[in-house]
């Protein structure tokens, strides 16, 4: 006999949300302690990284290459996915893979800008993360649910054309507004 959350899709959902935002923070944990325990080796890095954005300001950026650099860093993740998503058990650890990755890589960039920025470090995490991230976040989240689920028949076209959408608009966000925002921020 299946169980009530068996039987009910939302409670499959919320099970499989809490799923996510646990592997997310332990990723999130193992990133903070790798830089910990590493912190020495990434100590140049933040003077690196202010002598690339100051360079970068005194220049103006090719849309199109930032444009294309940043569909390739997120697309190939994204693509991954869909791929991976045919075989159902391939799909889900692929899922759970880059969601303790990208938890790894948030625990070390708040790490990484904390101790290099002090308090002004959060700000400096925060706004590498936006504004694409308010799309990216909730985009993998329905792909994964999407893909759980098995995905609808009926509207699978609709959902492709979405999901391609909001993917586009949000490495577009990545290059109008967030590349100025970390500028400015820097």
């Amino acid at each position: 006999m299946a169980s009530y959350r068996e039987r009910n899709s939302r409670g499959r959902r919320a099970g499989f949300l809490q799923q996510v935002f646990l592997l997310f923070l332990i990723g999130f944990f193992v990133g903070a302690v790798f830089y910990t325990l590493f912190q020495n080796s990434f100590s140049g890095l933040m003077g690196q990284l202010e002598g690339n954005m100051s360079a970068w300001q005194g220049r103006e950026y090719n849309f199109w290459y930032e444009y294309l650099h940043a569909l390739w860093s997120h697309g190939k993740y994204f693509i991954l996915l869909w791929i991976l998503s045919v075989n159902i058990r391939a799909g889900r650890i692929y899922q759970r893979g880059f969601t303790i990755y990208t938890g790894i890589r948030n625990g070390f960039l708040l790490l990484f800008f904390l101790m290099g920025k002090g308090g002004r470090g959060c700000i400096l995490y925060l706004a590498s993360l936006f504004p694409q991230c308010i799309i990216l976040v909730p985009l993998y989240l329905f792909s994964f649910l999407w893909q759980n689920d098995n995905g609808k028949k009926e509207h699978r076209g609709a959902v492709y054309v979405g999901i391609t959408v909001f993917f586009l608009t949000a490495c577009l966000l990545e290059v109008k507004v967030n590349l100025p925002l970390m500028e400015k921020v820097m």
